[in-house]
């Protein structure tokens, strides 16, 4: 902290304003709150310089979710930048170790998308090896699907993304996260989507109540007639809830009262949704 106070000898702290009577003060770490009486400072005299992009990294380390410490980190970034771009490839090396230890933390993916945005094409390669990294530790992590997503599809790189869904869902069929990026890598690849009705099914012989890959299934029977059939034949003689709820979205527009009557059926079949299948069937047998 002595580091801090004579680089920010200059500067007069503004100290945590709680009121009078706080009703439930947090009672922050001392060092976390000396920092924060500087940061407070800065911001009220909008300074972007080195000094100020050490002392986010230092409160980053008290807190890595705090959205304005990074907002400004940014901002010094972008201003130094202009006189030396390797700072922002440093920044990456950084960042990468801040999200290894905080996977989940929005504010640092957010972060590193900024980055990747500001250096181009030549970041994306490492920002995917880093995602998949994070994916290995956890294959749903939604905030590292979400930017790898953004990546490719704003600098490309989809060879090998079908290999790389394949394996997560070998290794976990019930990966509602890898369902979704796989339908995003074929609607990008394009694809048979027969085959992709007639695939899936093959994995729902080992998970028959797989809501995702129900989800999937429909997603390409309610684009192709072809895929629709497919599909409504397979349900026609399968058991279980999720091809009952299939043959509802397959059957509402070309025999409502059929679907009205499988619904009925899901309200016994479904308790925790009873409620919403009994309305749903009264719609559908009101042609609605």
């Amino acid at each position: 902290m002595a580091s801090f106070a004579a680089a920010f000898a200059d500067v007069a702290p503004i100290e945590q304003d709680d009121g009078p009577a706080p009703v439930c003060a947090i009672a922050y770490a001392p060092e976390y709150a000396r920092l924060m009486g500087f940061f407070r400072a800065i911001l009220e005299s909008n300074e972007r310089s080195p000094r100020v992009l050490e002392l986010t990294a230092a409160l980053a380390e008290h807190n890595a979710a705090h959205y304005t410490v990074w907002h400004v980190r940014r901002e010094c970034l972008w201003a130094l930048a202009s006189n030396d771009a390797s700072i922002l490839t440093d920044e990456l090396r950084y960042s990468a170790e801040v999200a290894r230890e905080n996977p989940k933390n929005y504010q640092i993916w957010y972060h590193r998308r900024a980055l990747v945005e500001k250096i181009g094409q030549a970041a994306a390669a490492d920002e995917l090896a880093l995602i998949s990294t994070a994916l290995r530790d956890d294959a749903k992590n939604y905030h590292a699907w979400s930017n790898r997503l953004w990546v490719l599809k704003t600098y490309g790189g989809w060879a090998g993304e079908l290999e790389f869904c394949t394996a997560l869902l070998d290794a976990d069929v019930y990966n509602n996260s890898a369902w979704n990026h796989l339908y995003q890598v074929k609607a990008q690849l394009g694809c048979d989507p027969v085959e992709e009705v007639r695939s899936t099914l093959e994995r729902l012989n080992h998970a028959r109540e797989n809501e995702s890959a129900w989800v999937y299934a429909l997603a390409f029977a309610k684009s192709d007639e072809r895929a629709a059939a497919a599909l409504l034949a397979h349900c026609e003689g399968a058991e279980g809830v999720r091809s009952q709820m299939a043959l509802v979205e397959l059957l509402k527009t070309s025999d409502p009262g059929r679907a009205s009557t499988i619904a009925r059926r899901l309200a016994e079949l479904d308790a925790t949704r009873a409620r919403y299948w009994r309305r749903r069937a009264e719609g559908l047998g009101n042609g609605t």
